[in-house]
């Protein structure tokens, strides 16, 4: 579709999003209500399969029900020349799998923060009766602020439907099955947990647990094989954020969680320091046996077709033939009458008329009694033979963990066996340069021949520290903690940095560092400077005051007055008492003696022989002086 065409007169289409499997999408805009949205229109070739039809409808209803901040929303569905659209929210962001690509490592609280938001949507879903069946981070979308929508609800089915959905039938992105759907079993809200959990691991790893050179042996791994683990993969990540994985990854649905709201509630602890020493979680049941084949040709077929959904069918069990049909086949053989009648548990004389009403010779006689004694004798023989060829080929594989390369690849070679591929992984068990693990791994029954493939240690993992300045130190130290780091903290006052906040880090963001063998020292705030304030009325002046206010950055504001009981110059009293801790932003007020206070008869007794002008003078004086006293003690200045 062109940029600019205009469709029912209302969307315009701008620019192509993408194709999917069935339907391509672009970015539109809503000329009535004046916003962008996804346009979503079947493909061309597409539009007369009425089943994809279906499909494309259900997509639709399935989440006209939704109401929820984490899932697309839909807006409105139609027709245009013939192929079916639907109209929804547009998210101005990008898919999980590519922010995965492109934010990876992601830090384990951004992972949490995003996997609460995809349960929080799933159990809205669940809640209202609808399985998604497709969960992927394809369908995974986070805007620009981080809040994660769901999409992509296509083969999202209602739980009340699911009794006429075709037996054995399974849809779904091969890499996110779960063990029951490869076996041909009904999709579950188990499924979507299981889907779930991979996600997880894939969000903590760049990776998904299994990979295989066809979708059948993909589909294989998740039946059968053990869920790698992430810690080893790197060893930072805290072994209840991987039980959350292994719980929700479990080949049997039951040991699975309850729901999500339960998987949710596991999820928002895992990063508490009260979980740090937490143990790996097992399942309670064992794996099942069973495994069907899923075939090849309709596994391609679907993906060829852009579906993303494998059908795993058991093989066709071709009818029993009939007693007579037996017997008639044994006759054809030449079986004797008295043996077919064993074969098929009858009498002779049944079988004897059985083949003569088919024109069938038979034959009774005690030499073919022999031959066939002969005959079974040596198909006896055969068998013991075969049986202990095949004991005789069969090797158990030996014990390759912790030895070198070298060591391992001798052993095998030893065994009878061949070295297959060599890979390697981070370990903090396993030397460098010895064996992790190996596939199959020791014990297991091989033939002589079998490939054995190994997995090196590659060292502790190094990883970059990161910058935590800035950052609560219980918060992080707990985390630091968990991923065994060695977390030490000095205390620093500050005026500008809050109490309880890291200022430094005596280890450099950039540096690459083994967790288990580093240790860091923080610098962290106790907030403002204290200062201690003396007593300044035991025989302290304005210049001890003013001496200490200047050394300290203190503000001290000074008020004077007359006292008979303090000398001249002495603090009389402070605001603030002697011993007691302020900040800087406080004040602090001192009053300062002026001495007694002289009165105007002391001055005229100075001497009695005065004469009348002199009293006059001395009483003008005495005048002024009263007037420069009260304005001396109205006085006050301020100092800092």
């Amino acid at each position: 579709m062109l940029p600019d065409t205009l469709v029912d007169n209302r969307y315009r289409i701008i620019r192509s999003l993408g194709d999917g499997g069935m339907a391509n999408v672009y970015l539109a805009h809503d000329e009535f209500l004046n916003r962008d949205v996804t346009f979503k229109m079947m493909r061309l070739d597409m539009k007369n399969d009425l089943d994809l039809a279906k499909r494309f409808q259900r997509e639709a209803l399935s989440v006209t029900e939704l109401i929820d901040d984490n899932i697309v929303q839909v807006y409105d569905v139609g027709e245009y020349q013939g192929s079916q659209y639907i109209v929804m929210e547009y998210v101005d962001g990008t898919t999980l799998k590519s922010y995965i690509n492109e934010k990876f490592p992601i830090a384990y609280q951004q992972v949490v923060d995003i996997m609460m938001q995809i349960l929080r949507a799933v159990q809205a879903a669940h809640d209202a009766g609808i399985i998604h069946r497709d969960l992927k981070p394809q369908n995974i979308l986070i805007d620009k602020n981080d809040q994660v929508k769901i999409t992509d609800f296509g083969i999202a089915i209602a739980k009340a439907d699911q009794d006429i959905t075709q037996a054995h039938t399974v849809i779904g992105s091969v890499h996110y099955l779960s063990p029951e759907q490869t076996r041909g079993g009904m999709a579950s809200a188990k499924s979507d947990i299981y889907a779930l959990g991979v996600m997880l691991y894939e969000m903590l790893t760049k990776q998904v647990p299994y990979e295989g050179d066809t979708p059948v042996a993909i589909a294989l791994k998740h039946a059968t094989a053990d869920m790698p683990s992430v810690r080893d993969f790197d060893p930072r990540i805290p072994q209840a954020l991987e039980n959350v994985i292994l719980k929700a990854t479990a080949k049997k649905p039951q040991d699975r969680y309850a729901d999500v709201s339960v998987m949710a509630d596991d999820l928002k602890t895992v990063l508490s320091p009260r979980r740090s020493n937490e143990q790996r979680f097992a399942p309670t049941t064992d794996i099942d046996n069973e495994t069907r084949i899923i075939p090849m040709a309709q596994i391609q077929d679907q993906l060829k077709n852009g579906v993303s959904s494998v059908n795993s069918l058991p093989e066709e069990v071709p009818e029993e033939p009939s007693i007579k049909d037996q017997i008639i086949e044994y006759g054809k053989k030449g079986y004797s009458v008295k043996n077919i009648a064993k074969i098929v548990d009858r009498t002779p004389n049944y079988v004897r008329n059985v083949l003569r009403g088919n024109g069938i010779k038979y034959r009774d006689s005690k030499l073919f009694k022999i031959v066939g004694f002969l005959a079974l004798l040596i198909i006896v023989l055969i068998a013991i033979f075969a049986f202990i060829h095949i004991q005789a080929s069969q090797i158990t594989v030996p014990s390759l963990s912790n030895l070198t390369q070298a060591q391992a690849e001798k052993k095998i070679q030893d065994a009878g066996l061949n070295v297959g591929t060599v890979t390697s992984t981070t370990s903090t068990t396993v030397k460098k340069g010895s064996v992790v693990r190996s596939t199959p791994k020791e014990g297991a029954d091989a033939k002589k021949g079998d490939n054995i493939n190994l997995v090196i240690s590659s060292g502790k993992a190094k990883v970059r520290f990161g910058d935590y300045v800035g950052s609560d130190y219980d918060v992080t130290a707990a985390q630091l903690r968990s991923q065994g780091y060695d977390v030490q903290k000095v205390q620093q006052a500050s005026d500008s940095v809050a109490s309880g906040t890291i200022i430094a880090q005596s280890v450099n963001a950039n540096n690459k560092v083994d967790p288990t063998a580093t240790g860091v020292t923080f610098t962290v705030s106790t907030g403002p400077i204290k200062i201690t304030v003396p007593d300044f009325t035991k025989n302290s002046t304005q210049s001890d005051v003013q001496n200490w206010a200047t050394q300290n950055d203190v503000t001290v504001n000074f008020n004077t007055t007359y006292s008979n009981s303090v000398k001249k110059d002495h603090v009389i009293s402070q605001s603030i008492r002697g011993g007691s801790k302020i900040t800087k932003d406080n004040t602090l007020l001192i009053t300062i003696s002026q001495g007694p206070e002289q009165s105007s008869s002391s001055s005229s007794s100075s001497s009695s022989s005065s004469s009348s002008s002199s009293s006059s003078s001395t009483s003008n004086n005495n005048d002024s002086s009263d007037v420069s006293s009260n304005s001396s003690q109205s006085e006050s200045t301020s100092s800092r």
